[in-house]
């Protein structure tokens, strides 16, 4: 279920939009940041911070399709 910002913030409240290009060098970064990470041993590498950071990608690009 989509909450709407009335429903998260209340009524008569005006939200400010999100910036795509913020958000989509936010992803930008992380993906970065996912490469780097994954670039390690599966044996090695820290799962719980790659499952992290794959978490903020999907939160970060459901809110760039919001924003179209």
């Amino acid at each position: 279920m989509i909450k709407t910002n009335e429903y998260l913030y209340g009524s008569d409240v005006e939200v400010p939009p999100l910036d795509a290009e913020v958000i989509m060098r936010r992803i930008e970064l992380l993906s970065d940041h996912l490469s780097e990470l994954l670039e390690h041993s599966y044996h090695t590498r820290d799962r719980a911070r790659v499952a992290a950071v794959l978490k903020a990608i999907s939160f970060w690009q459901k809110m760039v399709k919001e924003t179209m």
